[in-house]
């Protein structure tokens, strides 16, 4: 009789645990992908997948509404001004469509990042009584070149057109080329939500992820 109550509540047991493995939706590693591959990779088929598994959550509509190719042309276009706006006016217009060779190189060694996600950890939110956050713990390496060409030296307003040019081609040919990695931990978190009797996670600020890693990516760059 003993070992048949001890069966029982392993059963119990046992059944306990599928049925609070079945509340979550996803597990929180396979949401933070999601939201890796949304907002680093800029990856339209895991936005959609995203917006499909919040969807119960924000009453059908979708969470996140990006057009990736306004946000990859505005800031392609910011980051060439920018850049570009260092040197006289005529070196800049003769060398824009280098400039965005170079932007777009770097960034595609940058959307190509390998994420692998360490662990997660379940804790008590300490502002909300009820909530518990998925703290997620994850490394990313990224592909960056051992060391630059040289930028044109000398006052930089009195660049020429061909010598920047000479600068950018290589640039983008080293970034193609990158022959170091890099890896940086970063952590992030997920707030769970509860919806019909599931459990969802969310983060409303996934811009968090970009700003951890794009500045840890663009201080890569050079010999160190």
């Amino acid at each position: 009789m003993k070992n048949f109550k001890i069966v029982i509540f392993m059963m119990l047991a046992l059944l306990s645990q599928n049925l609070l493995a079945q509340t979550e939706v996803k597990k929180p590693s396979e949401v933070f992908e999601m939201y890796f591959g949304t907002f680093v990779k800029n990856d339209a088929a895991m936005l959609s997948k995203l917006n499909d598994y919040l969807k119960p959550t924000v009453e059908g509509e979708n969470a996140y509404e990006i057009d990736f190719k306004t946000v990859s042309r505005d800031m392609m276009k910011e980051s060439t001004d920018n850049f570009l706006s260092a040197f006289s006016k005529p070196t800049a217009d003769a060398c824009r469509k280098e400039a965005e060779e170079y932007f777009t190189a770097m960034m595609e060694n940058f959307k190509n990042g390998k994420l692998s996600v360490k662990d997660v950890k379940i804790v008590q939110n300490e502002h909300i009584e009820d909530q518990k956050i998925a703290e997620v713990n994850y490394s990313v390496s990224f592909k960056v070149p051992a060391k630059f060409s040289d930028i044109p030296s000398g006052d930089i307003k009195n660049v020429k057109p061909e010598d920047l040019k000479k600068y950018l081609v290589q640039s983008v040919q080293d970034f193609k080329n990158a022959d170091k990695t890099v890896e940086t931990e970063q952590k992030f978190s997920l707030y769970q939500l509860n919806e019909g009797g599931k459990t969802y996670y969310w983060n409303g600020s996934p811009d968090e992820i970009v700003s951890g890693l794009t500045d840890f990516y663009f201080e890569s760059f050079g010999s160190k």
